[in-house]
């Protein structure tokens, strides 16, 4: 499952930066924050892509006693 968010003209190739969030009780409650803005380094042109990826399905199995579930946000600057 991937949701692809593009803000002002898109990326301009300055590079990506990623970060996970984990959330407990099947999504109800979140564990940590992946932000964002500070992913963006200020700049106004930028492509946010939130997803459920192979790392992540592999995880869920694993961490399903607990019931968490995450997701990896991706930022291409």
């Amino acid at each position: 499952m991937v949701h692809e968010h593009v803000v002002g003209t898109g990326p301009n190739n300055l590079g990506t930066s990623s970060s996970r969030q984990f959330y407990v009780l099947f999504g109800l409650f979140q564990l940590n924050e992946a932000d964002s803005q500070r992913l963006t380094h200020g700049l106004n042109a930028y492509r946010i892509t939130t997803e459920v990826g192979f790392v992540d399905a592999i995880l869920l199995p694993l961490l399903l006693p607990l019931t968490v579930t995450s997701r990896t946000v991706t930022v291409e600057r």
